[in-house]
């Protein structure tokens, strides 16, 4: 099986999309477009996320300790697509606050969810990190639709 074999068979898996983020030690901002998230434990509660080897994002979570996914609302495209490209200052025109935990929540999130790191594995060509969670915010309220990917793009909700 070829990597573009797996890609494409794992397309037909839809995921929402977010953006984790975290700060490295002297407290600068980073971040990236992820849809491997995946909840974990309910008691504890925890998340899973998959980081890439080659990601920018990779030390700053390791060193820090934290990170924070940012759930991406349908109408957050362009964000999502700043996010997935390399960037040496992906935050220089994006809205945040610094949450509690200390990573950045995004301003127009459908929810925050934000981890201090409790485990990190090796996985092939990305690290795995299991995140306790420590608070998670809903600003957006229940309203809007979440921004979906299968198949290689970006989806809707039919309903």
């Amino acid at each position: 099986m070829t990597p573009e074999d797996f890609r494409k068979a794992c397309g037909f898996w839809a995921s929402g999309v977010s953006i984790v983020t975290t700060r490295d030690v002297d407290g600068k901002p980073y971040g990236l477009t992820m849809n491997a998230v995946t909840s974990l434990s309910l008691d504890p509660p925890m998340f899973v996320i998959c980081v890439d080897n080659k990601s920018d994002t990779l030390e700053p979570i390791k060193r820090s300790g934290l990170f924070c996914i940012n759930v991406l609302q349908q109408d957050q495209q362009a964000l999502s697509n700043a996010f997935a490209k390399k960037n040496p200052d992906k935050f220089a025109e994006v809205s945040f606050d610094w949450g509690k935990s200390g990573a950045p929540l995004l301003t127009g999130r459908l929810m925050g969810i934000e981890c201090s790191v409790s485990a990190t594995h090796p996985g092939g060509d990305h690290h795995i990190f299991v995140g306790t969670v420590s608070e998670i915010t809903r600003p957006s309220g229940d309203d809007a639709p979440p921004m979906l990917y299968y198949r290689g793009k970006y989806a809707n909700l039919a309903g």
